[in-house]
């Protein structure tokens, strides 16, 4: 979209709500914008195991498989390239800068990941950053 006041292009991003809930005032599947879309994108990307999109097999990071995991540096190492490297691949809008770990709960199976992240707005502005907290447990 042109900005008509400075002629520099304003990045809008909009994907459908997951949950496909239903927009009362237009009587259609309900829309999440901006931030919140890269935000829902994300947080899609990291919860999908690869192979359980059709058609995709790369897709997603599958941190359920990490519940069963020691937790080592190289653990978090591995973590982190794998989140970064499925942004970059399946999340043109995003960039990741740190992947945080908090593994005091792993004993019950639980993982809270901070991820911080940069949302690319174009060529001309600047990224804006952002963060996403992400909790996780096995529970069977």
């Amino acid at each position: 979209i042109i900005n008509r006041k400075n002629n520099k292009m304003d990045v809008k991003y909009s994907d459908i709500d997951i949950f496909l809930t239903r927009n009362e005032f237009v009587n259609d599947i309900s829309m999440v914008k901006d931030r919140n879309s890269v935000r829902q994108s994300l947080i899609n990307i990291m919860l999908t195991r690869p192979g359980e999109k059709p058609f995709n097999p790369e897709f997603g990071v599958g941190l359920h498989n990490y519940l069963f995991e020691t937790w080592t540096k190289f653990d978090q190492a591995m973590l982190h390239r794998d989140i970064t490297w499925a942004v970059r691949l399946h999340e043109p809008r995003a960039e990741i800068n740190s992947v945080t770990v908090d593994d005091s709960l792993i004993d019950s199976n639980e993982i809270s990941l901070n991820v911080d992240f940069f949302i690319l707005t174009g060529a001309d502005s600047a990224p804006i950053p952002d963060s996403l907290k992400i909790g996780f447990k096995k529970v069977r």
